[in-house]
């Protein structure tokens, strides 16, 4: 009895160090953005991400492989297209997540309904809110997932890349003049960003700034005479709108400062909106704009400069 009782630790000690190490751990707690403390008591294995930034965020960390749902929205990676939906920012259907029985859901702060997040806690499902205020975050996002999935390996190797590949964008753009742009995220009515959102910090990022900078909110809608005030250098549109119909739209809107109206970038949402790792992507391309439009943009004998 007492031999087959050793043989069995030693079974079990030779699981954890080299089959499955993640299953002997011990509990895996954290804080969270909304300040909340998250305890799971092994690496979760049934994981629903309730905004599709965070079903990509999921994928890069190496824990793709334990989703089991996600929301309308979620069409990258090809893996998470294919995953049932739970509902989207308008609401969740609490019944189907309950029904799937996750050990884990992945949240945005400020993508979901407070009251839907407050109710999926109150059921005991384990929910770790996630909120980017600049891009790096994105990097750190990924290092908590893989820490609640088990797979810190992976999920390290992509934030080392992510942060790797911005610190190259931000040195390269260090010195350039600082281009005013401004942030158009919707258009009926205008919609634009604050200081405190990762679109901002994706600016700097390529030597450019916000023009409004001091918008008070994270995002929300703005008044048009104060974009008139700004006088940007730059529309940066995400609405998903094609360039012409952007720039059509702003030329309607604005006055054309020396005759040339102010010229508008279009990059797709889903490469700037979403605080996830194809924001990379996006701001690859918002660089290499800028720095077409650059030139024009100082030498405007704007003293602000």
């Amino acid at each position: 009895m007492r031999a087959g009782w050793a043989i069995l630790q030693l079974f079990a000690l030779f699981t954890c160090i080299f089959l499955v190490p993640a299953f002997c751990r011990a509990e895996i707690s954290l804080i969270d953005d909304a300040h909340h403390r998250v305890t799971i008591d092994r690496p979760a294995r049934r994981i629903i991400a309730v905004a599709p930034n965070l079903a990509e965020l999921a994928y890069a960390a190496g824990a793709g492989q334990w989703l089991i749902a996600s929301v309308r929205g979620a069409d990258y990676p090809a893996g998470a297209a294919r995953l049932p939906s739970v509902g989207d920012a308008a609401g969740l259907d609490f019944e189907q997540i309950l029904r799937m029985k996750p050990d884990l859901v992945l949240a945005w702060g400020s993508g979901n309904k407070p009251a839907d997040l407050d109710r999926l806690a109150r059921t005991g499902v384990a929910v770790v809110v996630m909120e980017a205020r600049n891009v790096n975050d994105i990097a750190r996002h990924m290092r908590i997932i893989g820490r609640l999935a088990g797979t810190d390996d992976d999920a390290e190797r992509a934030a080392l890349q992510l942060e790797k590949a911005l610190a190259q964008l931000r040195q390269r753009h260090a010195d350039a003049c600082g281009v005013s742009v401004f942030v158009e995220i919707w258009h009926q009515p205008v919609f634009t960003v604050g200081a405190a959102h990762p679109l901002s910090d994706a600016l700097r990022i390529c030597g450019a700034r916000n023009a409004l900078r001091d918008y008070p909110l994270l995002a929300g809608p703005v008044p048009l005479e104060d974009v008139l005030t700004a006088r940007a250098d730059v529309i940066l549109s995400v609405t998903g709108s094609s360039e012409e119909d952007a720039q059509a739209r702003w030329d309607g809107l604005l006055p054309a400062p020396g005759g040339r109206p102010v010229p508008v970038v279009s990059i797709s949402p889903e490469l700037l909106v979403r605080s996830g790792p194809r924001m990379l992507d996006g701001i690859d391309i918002l660089c290499a704009r800028l720095d077409a439009l650059r030139d024009r943009a100082c030498h405007s004998g704007d003293a602000a400069r």
